[in-house]
């Protein structure tokens, strides 16, 4: 996979991230009582997790540090295939303050090697 497709598959990463942030801004109650939020948190889970695969698969060794990204990529198995044992309080906490760190030492990543993430 060329540089160019590495980048598409961390801007894929940081749209979801985006878009989870926004979910979280909604607070946690609006989270308990719409069902239709869990929901989109399991979906974003999933995407999250199904890129970073690709992203590891694609980076093998080179994959950014400090990002426990078997953790990452079981979660995606969880809300795709075991979603019916989901625990959404620990689904808000992942949302809440994992992901955005997983953001954070993405964009540091990508910035350090100049990966185009247009």
């Amino acid at each position: 996979m060329s540089r160019r497709s590495v980048g598409k598959i961390v801007a894929d990463l940081l749209d979801a991230v985006q878009a989870t942030s926004e979910l979280v801004e909604r607070g946690r109650e609006t989270y308990e009582s719409d069902r239709m939020l869990r929901l989109a948190g399991e979906a974003l889970i999933g995407r999250i997790g199904d890129s970073a695969s690709k992203l590891r698969d694609q980076l093998g060794e080179e994959i950014p540090e400090g990002v426990p990204w078997d953790d990452v990529i079981a979660n995606r198995i969880i809300v795709d295939h075991v979603y019916h044992r989901v625990d959404y309080d620990l689904l808000w906490n992942t949302l809440e303050r994992d992901v955005p760190q997983l953001g954070t030492a993405l964009r540091e990543w990508a910035l350090d090697r100049g990966v185009d993430l247009t």
